[in-house]
């Protein structure tokens, strides 16, 4: 499944350049390992969407741990084959 997703600039760059390998997010959409990210660049300051957009496949999730809120996940994400 593919899950359009609003990025902050500063994560945007990083996730681009393969420094960011998580993703912490809300499970409302009930994310699901091979899942497909795409990650629209959204500027919070000019709330407007940049045109930047990265493509990245879950590899793993992780919920349900200590220390992690109810309901929210760590998607581990890797480029898409």
């Amino acid at each position: 499944m593919k899950h359009e997703l609003k990025i902050y600039p500063e994560h945007y760059r990083n996730v681009l350049l393969g420094l960011k390998k998580v993703e912490v997010r809300l499970n409302n959409r009930n994310y699901q390992e091979n899942d497909l990210l795409l990650l629209n660049e959204y500027d919070p300051n000019k709330q407007k969407y940049t045109g930047g957009q990265v493509i990245r496949k879950v590899d793993f999730i992780i919920k349900d741990v200590a220390g992690l809120a109810h309901n929210y996940v760590v998607l581990q994400i890797s480029k898409p084959l």
